[in-house]
Parts: C-alpha cells; sequence; structure tokens
C-alpha cells in the first residue's frame, strides 16, 4: 500500500512525488488499543437528507447500525458544519424559510422561521453561518428586475424569542465566515471594479466595521484552527489575520494546487491539517479522491484508492466511484471517507482507513444513500 505525497515549496516551485509502502501489520502497542466511537452518518438519498448512527467498538472495528435522532429532511439550499452541530438552510417561498440547527452531541433539533416581517417580497439567500447562538443569513433582496439590496440578518437565538437585526452590505454577498467575534462576508463590488471583497461585521454592535477589496477569482473563505481566515483563489490562498485585517499569501505553482475549492466538506484537526475532496488530475484514475493539505507546511497528501485498495476491492467489493465525504476522528486516529459506488444512484458506502504513514483499510459499510458528512456524537 502506498500514498502519494505532493510537497509543495513556493519558493523553489519544485513537485515531489514520493511513496510509502505498507510492510506488515506489526502495530505499536498504543496502535492496539481498543477504539470505541460513535458517529452519525448524513446520507442523501432522492432528494432527501436521514442519519445513521455507526457505534465502532475494539479492534475489529465492528459497525453496528442504531436508528438516528436527526431528522429526515429535504436537501436544504445552504449548509454548514461547526463542531458536533449542523445548521441548513431550507426555502420556503419566494420571501420565507427555515434555518434547522441539529445538535448531534444531544440529539436536539430546532426550527427557526426567517424572513415573515418582510412581507410580500423576493431574495434569495446565499450563504449561512452559525456561533453558538447567533445564526447569519446572507441574501439579496430583489427590489426590482433591475435593482437588487444586500444584507446580513444576524439571529440572536439565546432568549425565549429569537431577535434579528438586518445589516446592509455595499457588495453583492456570495459566502460567510465567523472569526474572533467577527462575521467575515465575501463579496463583489459589481458596481465598480468587479473585484471581490472582504466585509466584517462586528458580531456585538452587527455593524460593520471594516471592508476591503482582495482581488479577482476568490473562489471560498473559510475560518481555520488559528481563528483566522482563509480567502482561496485557483492558484494559491491568502491568510486574513482576524484582528489586524493583515492578507498574506501563499502560492502553490502550476500543476501543484491543492485543489480544495470544490469541495463540499472541510474539516481540520488539532495540528491545522485540513481533510478534504480532491480532484487529483494526474495522480489517480479516479476524479475525487480523499486529501489532507497542512497549512504550515505547504503539504498535501492524496490518498489514492489504488495504492491502498486491490483492484478486485475497487471494481468489485466496493464499487467505488467517487469521493464524497472526508473526515478524521484525530481520538481513534481514523481517517473516514464516505464514497459513492458505480452500483447506484443511491448506492454509497463509509470506509474507516488508518493514515498516513502506512494507510491501511480497516473496515468498511455499504450504505443506503451517498454520504454527505459525518458527525462524532
Amino acid at each position: 500500500m502506498k500514498t502519494y505525497n505532493l510537497i509543495y515549496a513556493c519558493m523553489a516551485l519544485f513537485i515531489l512525488i514520493g511513496c510509502s509502502k505498507t510492510e506488515t501489520d506489526n502495530l505499536g502497542e498504543d496502535e492496539k488499543k481498543s477504539v470505541h466511537a460513535d458517529y452519525t452518518l448524513i446520507v442523501k438519498s432522492d432528494g432527501n437528507l436521514s442519519g445513521t448512527i455507526f457505534n465502532v467498538e475494539g479492534e475489529a472495528l465492528t459497525i453496528k447500525t442504531e436508528e438516528s435522532k436527526f431528522t429526515s429532511m429535504s436537501t436544504p439550499d445552504h449548509s454548514f458544519e461547526e463542531n458536533s452541530v449542523l445548521t441548513s438552510y431550507s426555502k420556503k417561498t419566494n420571501c420565507s424559510g427555515t434555518l434547522t440547527v441539529h445538535d448531534f452531541s444531544d440529539g436536539s433539533n430546532v426550527n427557526y422561521e426567517v424572513f415573515s416581517d418582510l412581507g410580500a417580497c423576493s431574495l434569495t439567500v446565499k450563504s449561512i453561518a452559525r456561533k453558538e447562538d447567533k445564526l447569519y443569513v446572507a441574501y439579496d433582496l430583489h427590489i426590482s428586475p433591475t435593482v437588487d439590496e444586500f444584507y446580513v440578518r444576524a439571529l440572536d437565538v439565546s432568549g425565549s424569542e429569537p431577535t434579528f437585526v438586518d445589516v446592509e452590505l455595499n457588495q453583492r454577498p456570495l459566502e460567510l465566515a465567523y472569526a474572533n467575534n467577527r462575521l467575515f462576508v465575501l463579496g463583489v463590488d459589481e458596481a465598480v471594479t468587479e473585484e471581490n471583497s472582504i466585509t466584517v461585521v462586528d458580531a456585538k454592535s452587527n455593524t460593520v466595521i471594516h471592508s476591503q477589496l482582495v482581488g479577482y477569482d476568490v473562489r471560498r473563505i473559510f475560518t481555520n484552527p488559528s481563528n483566522n481566515i482563509i480567502v482561496s483563489y485557483d492558484n494559491l490562498h491568502g491568510t486574513l489575520n482576524s484582528v489586524t485585517m493583515a492578507l498574506s499569501y501563499t502560492s502553490y505553482g502550476e500543476g501543484k494546487e491543492p485543489n480544495f475549492n470544490k469541495s463540499s466538506t472541510l474539516h481540520f484537526d488539532s495540528a491545522g491539517k485540513m481533510y478534504y475532496q480532491m480532484s487529483p488530475t494526474a495522480y489517480s484514475i479516479f476524479p475525487v479522491i480523499p486529501a489532507i493539505y497542512d497549512f504550515s507546511k505547504n503539504l498535501t497528501v492524496l490518498y489514492a484508492y489504488e495504492n491502498f485498495m486491490t483492484e478486485t476491492q475497487l471494481n468489485f467489493e466496493f464499487n467505488v466511484e467517487k469521493t464524497t465525504m472526508v473526515s478524521y476522528d484525530e481520538e481513534n486516529n481514523l481517517l473516514l471517507i464516505g464514497y459513492k459506488k458505480t452500483s447506484g444512484e443511491n448506492k454509497g458506502g463509509l470506509l474507516l482507513i488508518k493514515p498516513q504513514p502506512d494507510p491501511e483499510l480497516l473496515n468498511s459499510i455499504d450504505v443506503e444513500g451517498i454520504p454527505t458528512s459525518i458527525f462524532v456524537n
């Protein structure tokens, strides 16, 4: 078994590909410890999301299914994951929608109706975010066929009745991220420059405190473990300091991009490594594979299936088509990979992998539906 390592050095502009092979199952005592983990796997099937609980016990990693408290729902328009909480937004009418907050740690599920105060209107929700008792919805309000207004609605759900404030924006919002008691709004300055912008909203006062242009073709923003904002482009990313607003850049070089812009899941461990789905280009025959990107070292590790699974496993036992979800259980050192099968539109599976330096397939399970995310209960 082997896994490819891509080491990107932006100054030297080279790519190093190396291999490591699994010799035998000669595990150390620390790796033989009994595993105990409870997960809720969210799967998509026929336009609906549902949950299944997996209890992983012991060295053999026997998987038992149980009924989940996650309420089945239609696939939402937007979703936001934060630790053990999944927040989603589903449109009801042209001017109403529902925010749903599900906490997998205690099984609670709460719904909040939004925009009913606007009466007859037309709006488009662009992005959502959550931080504890604060929920944020960025939206375009369509005043006429040629005029839009832009807002972020900040909902405080800490009291018996939710309260909200609409914060007006100068640029059309695209995506939200939260850090350091501030909401960061990725937008586009359509009126003047067509550049992307970052607008910063103070979470206590719900007022705009900063705005800056960040160039063209920003693909997404998200918060890293250092509580700063990653501003992602195709060939580089910027790190925006959430206190000083200083922006520094990391370049990849042509053909050396970690390609996390299109990943539907981004999961960090405590060391700052990010687990995600990657389009591997020349490094695998599969269109999407699991990958890990280390921001501190500008290094990507690719988990190409053909390098830790046999051809028989891939094509007949597991029927792997593409990766749909990647996560990591740091306590048990398990890489969790959800994938779609070639055997049907709603057929999927979950793989439990021992990660580098000696990647190993530990166990798997077939599921009805396509895995989209997983949460530790």
